[in-house]
């Protein structure tokens, strides 16, 4: 039910942005917002995490119509989801479902920055319903980062955390005058994890 695609833009059509932003994309009548699940490159690619949804127009499209080298619009980049202050600080991602799409994306870029320019910790919460929904695992990067998968149905076979992402985050006691957190995924999640994070401070 999931799948990556990727597309290559043209040569004289080079896209800027910053790793985290998103994009739309067109396809006759249908258009769609996706992240971008990878950081700018030299190929001039960009990949997309795409969920399979029951009876969703754009999702055939995807999963039943698409062919290699069918020509797509895109629209963009949109978006405040990237990186600002973040060296001496702790750098925390909340994320659920294809919501770790910008996280991975962020990840590569931040394997391109200088050690100076860090942040003193990453850690990565992200939250599934099973566990072959958490599909990702850190592969290739650099520095110490931390993920910490979340299902939020108890299993027995599932040692790890159970709940909610933001739930089990501030479970932790973090130091939150010295932490950044990014949120990306479903919007009750997102609205949940803004409300805690602003109860406490």
């Amino acid at each position: 039910n999931l799948m990556s695609v990727v597309l290559r833009v043209p040569p004289s059509s080079k896209l800027e942005y910053y790793a985290g932003q998103y994009v739309e994309i067109i396809v006759g009548n249908l258009r769609r917002s996706y992240s971008i699940a990878n950081c700018p490159n030299i190929d001039n690619c960009l990949e997309f995490l795409i969920q399979k949804i029951d009876k969703g127009a754009m999702s055939d499209y995807w999963f039943k119509q698409a062919k290699v080298n069918d020509t797509l619009r895109i629209v963009g980049p949109h978006g405040t989801f990237f990186l600002r202050d973040i060296v001496g600080k702790d750098l925390v991602f909340l994320a659920t479902g294809t919501g770790i799409a910008p996280v991975k994306a962020i990840l590569e870029a931040l394997n391109n920055k200088p050690k100076n320019k860090h942040p003193d910790s990453v850690t990565i919460y992200w939250g599934g319903r099973t566990p072959v929904d958490l599909y990702w695992n850190l592969p290739g990067y650099k520095y110490p980062a931390h993920l910490e998968p979340v299902l939020s149905r108890t299993l027995d076979s599932w040692a790890g955390s159970v709940g909610y992402v933001q739930d089990t985050f501030l479970s932790m006691s973090p130091d939150l005058t010295k932490t950044v957190v990014y949120a990306s995924g479903s919007g009750k999640m997102i609205r949940s994890a803004s409300e805690r994070l602003f109860e406490k401070g």
